[in-house]
């Protein structure tokens, strides 16, 4: 029955979220509750020597490039970066995808040790392909390696809740969030802050000290067209008003000065185009792989045996101009991308803005140009941004670039938690940029 109960209240999560948005209920009411699967959550209660911790609120802006906060004019990110400490950029792990890197951002791992390759792939221990628009693998725990903050939080008796984020609605496990959504794109920007500042004004035992929102309106219209649309800019100020109103309500809490605000985004956007795709099947026979994915990188998994895929990769590199195709044990050292079998017999990376694909982009055939991501994280296109403020944080500061994979331990730092271990990520690492060689903001 408990069972029943819960998977009831994640199909009824949209209309829970809005119609708690239009008649103001009791706090616990916003979101789905999903009742601990184990009892190594905090059952939705705060320990007692948890409940006078911070609050880390860890936001995720999909597809935000740095040079946007200079290009447009967005007062409320302007209000938190004069407040607190903004990074040059985030440098996002390889690829440079969604999924990857927000599982990423919450584990301080990298993809081959998290297991997240990419934002589809192919499992060839499991002979399935897991894939972010597949409702049944995104729920599914054992599809997740490492340990989201969201776990590392409830196991140790500290509340969590996710308004969004890749793993959330699955039992890493045997963890959930105490409070999680399913994930539904229509659901306003207001009435996901709307939720957040609600949990802040819950009780102390039940008040969430961790919390993520997740916005992709502006992945979403620059993967429709070019990068200098008005819808970009249009997008990014939709954001920042959504953004204000977090601020604001922040603001307005008791609990204001014991809250950590961190800004983020999981890659950039560079334009390509159809004149700058490749067709796989004019490299080699496509019947002798199985394509994990495509795009700006493609792993292919070579049926029969597996002896073969060296001379695969020779007959791709003859032919290819604007990538190279490696063994998986090949792929350079510095993407951190050879531990996985789901990563792929073979790897091909693509030169930036050009994409290898296994069939034509049907969306995009009428557009001339459009915006993807996928791309070397060193390539500053595909920068993310870093942004924090709160307790103890400098303001108006600049410092550096940061990684990705060292958010994970600044969150279990600032939460006064226990990181997981092992993990790729630094302890320490963003805390020593923020507190040596800044710049104050001008």
């Amino acid at each position: 029955m408990v069972n029943l109960l819960t998977r009831l209240s994640a199909a009824l999560l949209p209309f829970l979220v809005v119609f708690a948005a239009c008649r103001a209920p009791d706090p616990i009411e916003r979101g789905v509750v999903g009742a601990p699967v184990s009892s190594r959550g905090s059952s939705g209660i705060n320990r007692a020597d948890q409940r006078d911790k911070p609050y880390v609120i860890l936001v995720s802006f999909d597809g935000f490039k740095p040079e946007y906060l200079d290009r447009f004019r967005l007062p409320g990110f302007r209000r938190v970066i004069e407040r607190g400490v903004r990074a040059k950029a985030m440098i996002p792990v390889f690829p440079s995808l969604t999924f990857p890197n927000h599982y990423s951002l919450v584990t301080g791992l990298y993809p081959e040790h998290h297991g997240l390759v990419e934002n589809t792939f192919h499992d060839p221990e499991r002979n399935r392909t897991y894939s972010i628009r597949d409702r049944a693998a995104v729920s599914d725990g054992t599809w997740y390696r490492g340990e989201p903050i969201w776990a590392t939080a409830e196991t140790q008796g500290m509340v969590a809740a996710c308004f969004f984020w890749p793993g959330s609605e699955a039992a890493i496990d045997g963890v959930r969030p105490t409070i999680w959504n399913k994930y539904d794109d229509r659901i306003p920007n207001e009435t996901r802050v709307q939720a957040a500042l609600e949990w802040l004004r819950m009780p102390p035992e039940r008040r969430p000290h961790v919390i993520t929102l997740y916005f992709s309106e502006l992945d979403v219209v620059s993967h429709r067209g070019p990068l200098d649309a008005p819808a970009i800019a249009e997008a990014t100020q939709s954001l920042d008003r959504a953004l204000e109103a977090l601020v604001k309500g922040l603001d307005s809490l008791p609990i204001r000065d014991r809250i950590y605000l961190l800004l983020t985004s999981d890659h950039g956007m560079a334009e390509t185009s159809g004149r700058h795709t490749v067709m796989l099947n004019s490299l080699i026979d496509t019947a002798t792989v199985i394509v994990g994915y495509d795009g700006p990188i493609a792993g292919l998994h070579v049926t029969g045996d597996t002896s073969g895929a060296r001379e695969i990769r020779d007959r791709i590199n003859s032919r290819l101009q604007h990538g190279r195709a490696y063994l998986r044990a090949e792929v350079p050292e510095q993407h951190h991308f050879r531990e996985d079998p789901r990563i792929g017999d073979i790897v091909i990376i693509m030169e930036e803005p050009w994409m290898l694909l296994a069939s034509p982009p049907v969306l995009n055939l009428l557009r001339e140009r459009w915006g993807n991501h996928g791309w070397d994280p060193a390539l500053p296109s595909m920068h993310a941004i870093f942004i924090i403020a709160g307790p103890d944080i400098p303001a108006g500061v600049s410092i550096p670039f940061v990684n990705n994979i060292d958010v994970y331990p600044l969150m279990t730092e600032l939460l006064g938690l226990r990181a997981a271990q092992p993990i790729d990520g630094r302890p320490g690492r963003i805390r020593e940029l923020m507190g040596g060689g800044q710049q104050r903001l001008r």
